[in-house]
């Protein structure tokens, strides 16, 4: 029987139990993390949580566990699961609060860990690419959701929607200037004559801890990185073009609606891929 973390005790996932008053059901009221472990070893779990506890800051929570505890209950959840290749989420609400529109800081709020076998992205799509779209929903520059893991992904799931629909693995989103932003489960890289190119998090995207791991891998490669606006039409123009987030790693994209790009992975894309592989083999 599968077990998970539930506010301070593991238990089994059965005998879990939460409240139908919790804001997270409710109103959306909260936050996640999804971290990918290797061999029972969390991928840059500091990274993660020090982004939950700055969100949490914002949206006035309470991650109600050291960062020492959360790591011990993945540690524990990993090895009672028999998962060593998992992925593990971590879950913040603002717990069964009084009702009202107000973000009173929670005095029991609800975390939640679970950690499953990993069910890995098609190894087909890391060979020859995957396909996207042009989502026709749009991303507000504006929002402070957008920078943020917040339990309200309804967005994501309509553009994610749309491309299912249309034949494609996933949809990139514009925002209200017609820039990029990201696709609608992770962020988004160009390459356009050797340099590579993402959105800057004021675009309106989450910025990534993958992809952070990305921009830090380029300055190894000697390869330049510029974070800044990209136009929709550039990304047409682009030579190459990859996704990243913490499940998948580096994901080779080979069209984007009808324009294919000329090989998938491109050659800068295999670099990246490889080098994020050897990372994740040194630290975990």
């Amino acid at each position: 029987m599968a077990c998970l973390y539930l506010n301070g005790v593991i238990a089994e996932e059965s005998a879990a139990r939460l409240s139908t008053e919790d804001r997270g059901l409710l109103m959306g009221d909260g936050l996640f993390e999804s971290i990918r472990a290797y061999g029972g070893r969390p991928f840059r779990l500091g990274a993660h949580l020090a982004r939950l506890r700055a969100s949490a800051e914002v949206f006035r929570l309470r991650v109600p566990a050291s960062d020492e505890e959360i790591a011990s209950a993945i540690g524990e959840l990993t090895r009672r699961n028999e998962c060593p290749e998992a992925y593990v989420r971590l879950t913040l609400t603002r717990g069964a609060a009084a009702r009202g529109a107000r973000l009173d800081v929670p005095r029991e709020p609800t975390f939640v860990i679970h950690a499953r076998p990993l069910t890995p992205y098609p190894e087909e799509q890391y060979r020859r690419g995957a396909r996207l779209i042009v989502s026709r929903y749009r991303q507000s520059s504006a929002s402070p959701l957008a920078r943020h893991k917040t339990c309200n992904y309804l967005l994501y799931l309509l553009a994610r929607q749309e491309a299912l629909e249309g034949g494609a693995n996933g949809a990139v989103l514009l925002n209200e200037l017609g820039q990029a932003t990201e696709e609608a489960f992770s962020n988004l890289f160009i390459v356009r004559a050797g340099r590579l190119a993402t959105p800057p998090p004021h675009c309106g995207l989450l910025p990534g801890i993958a992809r952070a791991a990305v921009i830090e891998l380029a300055a190894t490669l000697d390869l330049p990185c510029d974070e800044r606006p990209i136009p929709a039409g550039e990304l047409f123009e682009a030579e190459e073009m990859f996704t990243t987030n913490s499940l998948m790693e580096v994901m080779p994209v080979k069209a984007l609606d009808k324009r294919p790009f000329a090989v998938a992975p491109g050659p800068v894309t295999a670099r990246v891929m490889q080098a994020y592989r050897e990372l994740v083999g040194t630290e975990c």
